[in-house]
């Protein structure tokens, strides 16, 4: 059995490294696209930690995980400093994924269509009234019920502001965050192995893929999709409000007054006509 690991050092082992490779690798863009990346990264970081912290507490204190004695020097709200550090960690290697693969945020004309929009909208409260269904069924559902009622409300709320968008690029953001959650479902797995931390037999289905929980492979997916269509969303918002923009800028101002005709000119006398 391999030697149990602090979380901290689960983070120098497996992902400070790759953090820090994807940085190196990550593209430079010219300085209008590159400011925008960094901000929206920022942002969903600071989301991250808001929206994630009041679930993965409730779930710690329900018992749906755990950690092996010695694995975590300092908790807050009943979760590990580690825990935290995964927030950033995490929003952060996807955010250098999705701008290594390439997205372009670029607004197109039917991104705003809204049958993708409502369904995404219904597929996210489907999601929320499902998962809290799940959890009232048995102990077992705990944690899955409890994830996908989680996920409903953002599902919803990014579909319903640019599902037009979403529907037409989804080899990008699937593959987004595909690539990062197959990593982290390796690391995940190593570090249950080693014991640094535990997911609960009586909180979960007990469904497994090569020994790591469904439970868990639905999490880093999760999150993983949150994050690249977030930061996806978020330039393609300001590309739409760009494109308005300049659209305004193109009508000269008291443009419509132009439309509205002037008085007649006084007709030219007759040439025939000769005055007395």
């Amino acid at each position: 059995m391999l030697p149990t690991l602090t979380y901290l050092q689960f983070h120098l082992v497996f992902s400070l490294p790759v953090l820090a490779l994807l940085w190196y690798l990550a593209p430079r863009y010219e300085a209008v696209r590159q400011r925008r990346a960094t901000v929206g990264i920022a942002i969903l970081v600071a989301i991250a930690y808001l929206y994630t912290t009041p679930w993965i507490s409730y779930m710690i204190r329900q018992g749906a995980w755990s950690y092996a004695d010695g694995a975590v020097l300092v908790r807050a709200l009943s979760i590990p400093l580690g825990e935290y550090l995964f927030f950033t960690i995490q929003t952060v290697v996807t955010a250098f994924a999705l701008h290594l693969i390439g997205f372009d945020p670029t607004f197109r004309e039917g991104d705003f269509d809204r049958g993708p929009r409502v369904a995404g909208v219904l597929a996210g409260v489907a999601m929320v009234v499902g998962g809290l269904w799940l959890t009232t069924l048995d102990p077992s559902y705990l944690y899955l019920g409890g994830l996908v009622a989680w996920v409903g409300p953002v599902v919803a709320l990014q579909w319903a502001v640019g599902g037009g968008y979403l529907v037409r690029t989804p080899r990008m953001w699937l593959a987004a965050t595909l690539l990062p959650a197959a990593y982290f479902w390796v690391a995940d797995r190593i570090a249950i192995g080693m014991g640094t931390w535990s997911i609960s037999a009586e909180y979960t289905t007990g469904v497994a893929v090569l020994g790591l929980p469904i439970e868990e492979m639905l999490f880093f997916a999760a999150a993983g999709v949150m994050t690249v269509n977030g930061l996806v969303l978020f330039e393609w918002v300001l590309d739409w409000n760009d494109r308005r923009g300049s659209v305004a800028e193109s009508v000269p101002s008291g443009g419509a007054e132009h439309d509205v005709p002037g008085p007649e000119p006084p007709a030219d006398p007759d040439p025939d006509v000769v005055d007395d």
